[in-house]
């Protein structure tokens, strides 16, 4: 029970992530990967719902809960059939484990539909409780068969666009940054699952070894059989949490290098915690082209830990001289934007970083670069 109940509160905490935008299938190239993720998102609009029913005492409201519910699961189911259907051969684990989140989806709508057709307050109680252990599961294994599934030979290929090259760089970015931060935010929402799961592990092994200090030689005997069941599965959690804390690593990695190419304002933030925990900030990563205004947080002798700007996003260093590292945030394309962004620098502590301006990659004055400005405009 504390499992699930964690897990409700981890799910909350992303959900806001996933009700802002569902992924559109265009910007994907593995379509099979795309209908899992949609099906995982569908999945979470109606385990809000059932969430809600579980915490709620109004009959009436319950019942309506629960349409809606039926309707986000049954396109929740409809997007993993075509996961299933899309994933090439090779994809076993990731269909079982779609097909396992399907299995969960048909759970919750017979329990929906069952408190529908209630007027007692236990049953409907105990329903709701079902629908949303169901769904919860359901979000949990959609995302990870994301991660694993390959798209099959017999989808169709992509046509090819009648737009210019430009065009076609500006969309095939887009596609892939989409990709990215759908990529992170599903080894996100996995690793963190496994970590509850482990936590929850290690609770019971505690439990029952109390338990086998205090008890007969039969029931020891059974304790014993659970503990070495328990440890078994411990490992095996232990090894998924791994590999997607690795994978998780190499998404972010990507994901950094390529938003640091982005010039907009609002890619910056000052909240992103933890992004780059084990991620390397890059070095040298090459100046859009054009002219761009950037955040100067820092100029060190040495390379500084890459979680040292915690909450910073997207950064960059430049190595100058051979000796020192030039630490930047963001990429803005008015000089306005930059200094409002800077506030938010100097609210995090750093209140020596200012404003420097590049024109093609190379470094100008900021007095330079409000005339170029000002003639582009």
């Amino acid at each position: 029970m504390r499992f699930f109940i964690r897990i409700f509160f981890l799910l909350s905490l992303f959900n806001f992530d996933v009700q802002a935008q569902k992924i559109e299938i265009e910007n994907y190239d593995n379509k099979a990967q795309a209908f899992a993720i949609l099906s995982a998102q569908y999945s979470n609009e109606a385990y809000r719902y059932s969430r809600q029913n579980f915490f709620m005492g109004s009959i009436s409201q319950i019942k309506n809960n629960c349409d809606t519910a039926i309707v986000f699961t049954q396109i929740a189911m409809e997007y993993a059939d075509s996961a299933v259907q899309a994933a090439n051969d090779t994809s076993v684990y990731a269909k079982s484990v779609m097909i396992q989140a399907k299995d969960f989806q048909q759970k919750a709508i017979k329990a929906f539909e069952l408190v529908g057709k209630q007027s007692n307050s236990n049953i409907i109680h105990n329903q709701s409780e079902i629908s949303m252990y169901a769904m919860a599961n359901a979000v949990a294994d959609a995302y990870e068969a994301s991660l694993y599934i390959q798209q099959g030979a017999n989808m169709k290929p992509k046509e090819k666009p009648s737009e210019g090259l430009s065009t076609l760089l500006t969309r095939e970015k887009k596609r892939d940054i989409i990709r990215l931060e759908s990529d992170e935010f599903s080894f996100m929402t996995v690793k963190e699952l496994y970590g509850v799961r482990l936590s929850e592990i290690e609770d019971e092994i505690d439990l029952l070894e109390n338990e086998f200090r205090n008890s007969d030689a039969d029931r020891r005997s059974e304790i014993t059989k659970v503990i070495q069941q328990l440890k078994k599965e411990e490992d095996e959690f232990f090894d998924k949490m791994k590999s997607s804390e690795d994978r998780l690593v190499r998404v972010r990695t990507e994901l950094s290098e390529e938003m640091i190419k982005i010039v907009n304002k609002d890619v910056f933030t000052t909240e992103k915690e933890g992004f780059y925990n084990n991620v390397p900030i890059p070095v040298d990563a090459g100046m859009p082209k054009g002219l761009v205004y950037k955040l100067q947080i820092g100029f060190f002798k040495s390379q500084l830990p890459s979680n040292h700007f915690d909450g910073i996003f997207p950064l960059s260093s430049e190595k100058v001289d051979k000796t020192y590292y030039r630490y930047m945030a963001g990429n803005f394309e008015k000089y306005d934007d930059a200094k409002e962004a800077l506030k938010n620098i100097h609210q995090k502590g750093y209140t020596d970083s200012f404003v420097v301006a590049y024109i093609n990659g190379e470094k100008i004055s900021i007095n330079e670069a409000l005339k170029t400005e000002k003639k582009t405009n």
